[in-house]
């Protein structure tokens, strides 16, 4: 057993317990992201030290039972600068049509393994989500923003390897490409 936010006890092996360890690891990949990546000015590891404190905040929710005075945790303006930041990168570097490679350079690599993770804690999210709007009595979260939080989020980490690569004089490897 483990204590939660909110004076409660679950399992180890408990939905939310899961999800806060792989929105954890996320948060700590993106800390490697932001501390090996270089980048023409503070852009990018301003945009990924703001993405770390709002998943502090989307655990905290996690954590928190729903009915609590302090959940949620995470508003949605942050949902909606994390889509203007999405619309800015996208503005920024054009993104091939077919699956990249990662690891084109070792900031690349690490924002890459941030996006997966990120994408499996979205997934672990999901399962909370949808377990709380099941089962009220579980006193899990329901708030939709968190998932899509992570959604955008994944994308945002795509984008920022793929200029990553471009800012260090590289262009994507393409999966269907055959090596030289």
């Amino acid at each position: 057993m483990t204590d939660l936010l909110g004076r409660r006890r679950v399992s180890k092996s408990d939905a939310i317990i899961e999800a806060l360890g792989d929105v954890d690891e996320a948060t700590s990949h993106i800390g490697l992201a932001r501390a090996t990546v270089s980048w023409d000015g503070e852009w990018g590891p301003g945009v990924l030290e703001q993405v770390q404190r709002d998943l502090y905040g989307l655990m905290s929710e996690l954590a928190m039972p729903p009915n609590h005075s302090q959940a949620h945790r995470l508003p949605t303006d942050r949902l909606d600068w994390l889509d203007r930041t999405l619309v800015d990168l996208k503005g920024r570097i054009d993104i091939p049509n077919e699956f990249v490679l990662p690891g084109s350079t070792v900031g690349g690599g690490h924002l890459d393994v941030a996006r997966a993770v990120v994408r499996r804690a979205e997934r672990a999210v999901v399962r909370v989500l949808e377990a709380g709007a099941d089962d009220p009595d579980l006193g899990y979260p329901t708030n939709p923003i968190l998932s899509s939080y992570l959604n955008r989020l994944s994308l945002v980490l795509y984008f920022m390897a793929r200029l990553q690569e471009a800012e260090a004089g590289g262009s994507p490897r393409l999966a269907s490409s055959q090596p030289s």
